[in-house]
C-alpha cells in the first residue's frame, strides 16, 4: 500500500532537482579552465545530486534505450559524452537559487546536502578499513541515498515540514516519514533511482528487507550515522548505530564514537555551505540523560503555572512569554535573559523582552541579520539549545555575530531556539553574568525543559485559537480544557 502511495506521488512531481549554485558555479569555472579535465568536472558534479541525477538520465536512460548497462558512476557517464555535450549538460542546467526561491525551503535542502557531506566523509573512512580500491561508485551511490528526502523537501515542502514537526522535533521514528506522507523516504527513492535510471547499488542500497552486499551495507551504515548525528551524538540510537558500525568494520568500540567524531568535524569543514548546522557543531550539545518534559519532583510550580494560564478566561502568548522570563530569572537564579524574536518575513532577529538588562545596554536594541547571524541560525533550524562555556567557546565563537558578542561580551551562557507550531519564533539567552555561581549542568537542563514547556503551551494556545476560527458549523466539540501535561 505504500509503494503505491510513493508511486502516486512520483507521478504527480515530475520537476527535476536543481543544482546547488556553489557546485553550478564551479563546474562553470572547470569547463572555462583549460588546465582543467573531464576528471576533475566529475569531482565536483559528484557532490551535486542534481546533477549527477540529470547525468544519469541522459547516459543511462540512452544505454538502456539501445539494450546496454548503465554505468555507475558519475565519472564513467561523463566519460561517455562529448566535450560539447558536457558544456550543454552544465550550462543548461537548473539552480536552486532560481527555481526555489523560498529561503527556508533552500536552507532545508542546504541541510540535508551537509548530511551528504558527512556521510561520503564517514563512508570514506569506513572504504579505507575494508581496504577497498574502486570508490567512485560508492561515492556515487552514496550521494542519492538519501534522494526520496531531497524529493519530499523540494517538492512538496510543506508536508516535508509536518514530518519534521512530528518525527524530528517531536521524536518518535525519524527514519519513518509513513504516517505522514504515506510512503518511507526509501521506498520513495528506490521507485525514483528506478525511473531516472539510477546506478543499481543505489537501489540496492536502499532495498532494507533484503540481505545487501558489502558496499551497500557500508552506505547504509555511513547513512545512519550522519541521520543519527543531525539529531546530536550522545543518545542511545546513536551510541547503538555506533556500535553496529564498529562490529561490521571489525574495528574495537573503544575510541571508535571519538574516530566518527572527528571525521564529522573534517566533513564540516570541508562543506561550503554556510547557512547549515553541520553534524559536527552537534558536539558541544551536551547528552540529554532526562526526559524532555518536567516532572512532578522539578522546578516545583512551573507545570501548574503554565496550566492556570492555559485554562484561564482569556489566555495570551504574552503572559507565558512573561511566565518564561520570570522564572529564568528569579527560579533559575539568571541574571540576564532576553528573548530574540524573529521578524515576519523571517530575516531579522531582535531583542523584544529582557530581564536583568540595564536600560543604557545595546543589548535592548539589538537586531541581527539572519543571513549573518551564523550559530543563531543554525539553531533556528529545529528546536534545540547550547551551552558555550570558556571550553568551547574560541572553536565556535567565529560562528556569532559581532554585534551579538560585542552586546553581551560573555563567554559562557545558554542559548536556545523555540518554535510555535512547528515554525521557527525566536531564541532565548540567559547567563549569570552578575553572580557567583556559574551556570552549570542541571541549570542548563532545567532551562533547556522550561522552554521547552512554555514552547508547547504556545502551541497548543495556538491551536486552540485556530479552531476557534474556524467559520461557525465547521469547529469541532469543545472537548473541555487543555491539558498540557498527563
Amino acid at each position: 500500500m505504500s509503494q503505491q502511495a510513493a508511486q502516486s506521488w512520483l507521478s504527480s512531481h515530475q520537476n527535476s532537482i536543481p543544482a546547488l549554485e556553489i557546485h553550478h558555479r564551479q563546474a562553470l569555472q572547470t569547463l572555462e579552465d583549460h588546465s582543467k579535465t573531464v576528471q576533475d568536472l566529475a569531482e565536483i558534479i559528484a557532490l551535486d545530486p542534481g546533477m549527477s541525477i540529470s547525468l544519469y538520465q541522459q547516459v543511462n536512460g540512452k544505454l538502456h534505450s539501445d539494450g546496454k548497462a548503465g554505468v555507475d558512476s558519475v565519472h564513467a557517464a561523463l566519460a561517455l559524452l562529448g566535450d560539447s555535450a558536457i558544456a550543454d549538460f552544465v550550462m543548461q542546467h537548473q539552480v536552486l537559487d532560481a527555481t526555489h526561491p523560498d529561503t527556508l525551503q533552500r536552507q532545508d535542502f542546504h541541510q540535508l546536502v551537509s548530511r551528504g557531506y558527512h556521510m561520503q566523509a564517514q563512508l570514506d573512512s569506513f572504504i579505507e578499513f575494508q581496504g577497498i580500491s574502486e570508490v567512485n561508485e560508492l561515492r556515487s551511490a552514496a550521494l542519492l541515498h538519501n534522494i526520496g528526502e531531497y524529493l519530499a523537501c523540494l517538492f512538496d515542502h510543506k508536508l516535508y515540514q509536518q514530518y519534521q514537526v512530528k518525527f524530528r522535533i517531536l521524536g518518535g521514528e525519524a527514519n519513518s516519514a509513513k504516517p505522514v506522507f504515506g510512503f518511507d523516504f526509501h521506498e520513495l527513492g528506490r521507485d525514483y533511482a528506478v525511473k531516472m535510471y539510477l546506478p543499481a547499488l543505489v537501489i540496492e542500497s536502499l532495498d532494507e528487507n533484503s540481505f545487501t552486499g558489502r558496499q551497500a551495507r557500508l552506505i547504509q551504515l555511513a547513512a545512519d550515522i550522519s541521520h543519527q548525528a543531525e539529531e546530536g551524538w550522545y543518545h542511545p540510537a546513536m551510541k547503538a548505530t555506533s556500535e553496529v558500525c564498529a562490529a561490521f568494520l571489525n574495528q574495537s568500540p573503544d575510541g571508535f564514537d571519538r574516530h566518527l567524531q572527528q571525521v564529522a568535524i573534517d566533513a564540516a569543514r570541508s562543506c561550503p555551505l554556510d547557512d547549515v548546522m553541520p553534524a559536527a557543531a552537534r558536539l558541544i550539545m551536551l547528552p540529554e540523560r532526562e526526559p524532555p518534559v518536567l516532572q512532578e519532583n522539578e522546578s516545583p510550580g512551573i507545570k501548574q503555572r503554565v496550566n492556570r494560564l492555559l485554562n484561564a478566561a482569556q489566555p495570551s502568548e504574552v503572559d507565558l512569554i512573561e511566565l518564561l522570563l520570570d522564572f529564568l530569572h528569579e527560579d533559575l537564579h539568571m541574571s540576564r535573559v532576553v528573548l530574540l524574536l524573529l521578524t515576519p518575513d523571517k530575516r531579522k532577529l531582535g531583542t523584544r523582552a529582557v530581564r536583568g538588562i540595564e536600560s543604557d545596554s545595546p543589548i535592548n536594541t539589538l537586531v541581527i541579520d539572519i543571513e549573518r547571524a551564523g550559530l543563531l541560525k543554525q539553531i533556528l533550524a529545529k528546536p534545540q539549545g547550547v551551552w558555550l562555556n570558556p571550553e568551547n567557546y574560541d572553536r565556535f565563537q567565529t560562528a556569532l555575530p559581532a554585534n551579538f558578542k560585542q552586546s553581551f561580551l560573555q563567554e559562557n551562557f545558554f542559548l536556545m531556539s523555540f518554535f510555535i507550531s512547528g515554525n521557527p519564533t525566536g531564541v532565548v539567552f540567559c547567563d549569570r553574568a552578575h553572580t557567583v555561581n556559574k551556570p552549570d549542568r542541571a541549570s542548563y537542563v532545567t532551562f533547556k525543559k522550561v522552554v521547552h514547556l512554555i514552547s508547547i503551551a504556545l502551541t497548543q494556545l495556538a491551536e486552540r485559537r485556530r479552531r476557534q476560527a474556524k467559520p461557525q458549523g465547521s469547529a469541532p466539540q469543545d472537548q473541555g480544557p487543555p491539558r498540557l501535561i498527563s
